[in-house]
């Protein structure tokens, strides 16, 4: 029940209406049993400033932050984790006593997602499909992993570069960026693979970050950090050669779970009848 003394959190962004974020939250605050409720607002990006000005005047407590504003935001902030500062972006704002202080909890919720899959990377080669913030993100997650060799691909590979050179010096990784031409071998020699593009979300489901899938067999562990659709066509190939395969909804789940525990200072978890739970409710919200 929402009362007067309810604290408020919600999701900023431009645009927010898909955003499973307000399902997910409220559903873990009843569970937990939170006097709070969570929303979303659109907010463009001429107006950021000043809506977190708002916020704080309207006495928030917690927002999410979702794209184009995971990097503006970080200028508008009292201070930083060092995670923020490392990624230069924050998808987790603390409002309190006037304070907005930054994190971000992506990292946390990939590693989490993995479960006991968490071995599969130890000195194994891992390939990135990718350059972006969600590379970012899971090259951040892997330097707590162990991972052996890891290969980087992106379509413009000066991208590529410029994040491996980056990463080398703060994750202390083995990163070689790779081109069109050796992905088949970078595949190969993987056991790996993470897809942290865009491309076979909804609703494109016939594209693949991959056209090739001949080198894909039983022994690799293929995540894409799509969730719409539930299996993304490169899942679909990758599954079809015997590959294990993992979408992003678990690491939504605990990535808001890590937002919430930042929130309330408190060591929040899932119990397994949760995590089923909202995995359906989340599911049945995206048609499926």
């Amino acid at each position: 029940m929402i009362r007067a003394s309810s604290a408020l959190y919600a999701v900023i962004g431009d645009p927010v209406g898909h955003s499973l974020s307000p399902v997910l939250h409220n559903y873990m605050i009843n569970e937990f049993g939170l006097n709070a409720v969570y929303v979303a607002f659109r907010v463009p990006k001429s107006s950021l400033r000043r809506c977190l000005d708002s916020f704080k005047i309207l006495g928030l407590s917690g927002i999410n932050v979702t794209v184009p504003h995971k990097e503006t935001v970080c200028q508008y902030v009292d201070d930083s984790s060092d995670e923020v500062k490392t990624l230069g972006a924050a998808n987790t704002l603390k409002i309190q006593n006037d304070h907005i202080s930054a994190h971000v909890t992506d990292p946390y919720g990939f590693l989490e997602s993995l479960g006991t899959d968490k071995e599969r990377f130890i000195d194994a080669p891992v390939l990135i499909l990718g350059a972006g913030g969600a590379a970012r993100s899971v090259l951040f997650a892997l330097s707590k992993l162990n991972p052996g060799k890891v290969f980087l691909y992106n379509r413009t590979l000066e991208k590529a570069q410029i994040l491996a050179q980056e990463a080398k010096k703060i994750y202390d990784l083995d990163i070689q960026t790779i081109e069109q031409t050796a992905l088949s071998s970078a595949i190969s020699q993987s056991s790996v693979i993470v897809n942290t593009t865009s491309v076979g979300m909804s609703p494109d489901y016939n594209k693949s970050p991959l056209q090739d899938f001949s080198a894909f067999s039983q022994q690799h562990y293929v995540y894409d950090l799509i969730y719409n659709p539930g299996k993304t066509r490169l899942l679909f190939k990758a599954e079809h050669r015997g590959s294990k395969i993992k979408n992003g909804l678990d690491m939504l789940i605990f990535q808001g779970l890590q937002s919430l525990r930042i929130w309330m200072d408190e060591n929040l978890s899932l119990s397994e009848k949760q995590l089923k739970e909202l995995r359906g409710l989340l599911r049945s919200e995206l048609g499926g």
